[in-house]
């Protein structure tokens, strides 16, 4: 009898601010899913070592369909890897923030695989496709046990924002038109006042709010290409589906396809452009019968289509109906500079964790990789030196800081 096994392949983390993944995690091992944890995998066997274990994995077990979940800036196997096992089993990679990586990573192994599933875009799948890779999108989900909507919370907050501020100026430049038109949001993130929360304090947030903002901005510079994405470019964002199941009314800036996630006017509201936005705002706060009508509907649809306990399934039963009906990829393999140098600087991040774990032969594994490729990028090798040696040493990082600063002066 033919397997329908699925693996799911990806790290076993946990973001204090962020269940997105875990929950994903969670549900596909729920429904049925094997599962292995390829980040430790790696820093246990190596480069080679991993990779043989993997497939090892898949033929005793059976696997039919592999579902692979990174983060973006990783590059911890070959390309050639996922073309092998593509031979054997129905394989599947989950992107996010497409939007960002599409050029510097997410193309590159995409054409190793038969699927893309993207979260964050409704137009990258159709990039994918032009590249002859086979793609759906799958937006953010939500584990109800975490995202809960409170019936007796009182609305004690009147606009909030919980997002990233540091290196937003878009978004910032919202905010500032906000409150010199009378309008105070209340905002929780990275470079807020507020500062970070925890997704349980989230959760309070977006309870207590009568509006609660979503800016849809992709203007972060990525690590890896060393530029943002082009001007106005726009991401589908996770917190209108987080807010909404929470039964809080949304209120998002437009982007292309985000009418698909709830029904602008009916589910949430949409703004485009400043004067919009404080129009929007101002007349919600008003008019609290019509904005607590629009919050219902939009808590309506996402405990059907974002509740994670039923995303899933169908999600894994449209992989099931995808691999039966043979959808693979005919894309080709392709690899260019550019691939070369965000893998080869890459191996400087993993010789750094060898040697932090005095893996010295796995270190030198990876250097061998480095050599093999030629390319690696300087830019990218300060920024790894910092998140792997200096970031886990909070003083020693403060005492950097101020000698460096001495030395500028």
């Amino acid at each position: 009898m033919p397997s329908d096994k699925i693996l799911f392949l990806g790290p076993d983390a946990e973001n204090p601010s962020n269940d997105a993944y875990s929950a994903y995690r969670r549900e596909f091992v729920r429904n049925g899913a094997l599962f292995l944890d390829h980040r430790g995998l790696y820093l246990r066997l190596g480069h080679r070592g991993a990779q043989d274990f993997i497939r090892r994995f898949v033929r005793d077990e059976g696997v039919a369909t592999l579902v692979f979940a990174n983060d973006p800036l990783s590059f911890d196997f070959d390309l050639g890897f996922f073309v092998e096992l593509s031979r054997g089993v129905y394989t599947a990679m989950l992107a996010g923030d497409t939007v960002y990586y599409f050029g510097t990573r997410d193309k590159y192994y995409a054409r190793a695989m038969d699927l893309v599933i993207v979260n964050d875009s409704f137009e990258t799948p159709a990039e994918f496709r032009a590249l002859g890779v086979d793609s759906l999108v799958f937006t953010t989900c939500c584990d109800r046990e975490k995202y809960v909507k409170r019936e007796d919370a009182a609305k004690t907050i009147d606009v909030s924002f919980v997002g990233a501020l540091s290196g937003r100026e878009e978004r910032t430049a919202y905010l500032d038109f906000l409150a010199a038109n009378g309008v105070a949001v209340s905002a929780f993130g990275q470079g807020t006042p507020g500062g970070r929360v925890t997704l349980d304090r989230m959760v309070e947030i977006f309870n207590q709010s009568r509006i609660n903002l979503n800016f849809t901005d992709a203007s972060v510079v990525s690590p890896l290409a060393g530029t943002a994405p082009p001007a106005g470019a726009k991401q589908i964002k996770g917190r209108i589906a987080e807010a909404a199941i929470c039964g809080s009314f949304v209120l998002t800036e437009s982007a292309p396809g985000v009418e698909n996630v709830l029904a602008p006017d009916k589910e949430m509201a949409v703004f485009g452009g400043k004067e919009d936005l404080l129009e929007k705002v101002r007349y919600y706060l008003a008019h609290e019968r019509e904005r607590e009508a629009v919050a219902a509907a939009g808590y309506r649809r996402a405990v059907v289509d974002y509740d994670v306990r039923l995303a899933i399934p169908r999600l894994i039963a449209e992989l099931e109906r995808r691999r039966r009906a043979k959808t693979r990829s005919s894309a080709a393999v392709a690899t260019d500079a550019a691939f070369e140098t965000n893998f080869g600087s890459y191996r400087l991040r993993c010789v750094l964790r060898f040697l932090k774990r005095f893996r010295f032969g796995l270190a030198w594994e990876e250097l061998r990789l480095l050599a093999r490729t030629g390319r690696a990028a300087p830019r990218q090798f300060r920024a790894i030196f910092i998140e792997e040696v200096v970031d886990p040493f909070p003083r020693f990082k403060r005492l950097l800081k101020r000698l460096l600063g001495r030395g500028g002066r």
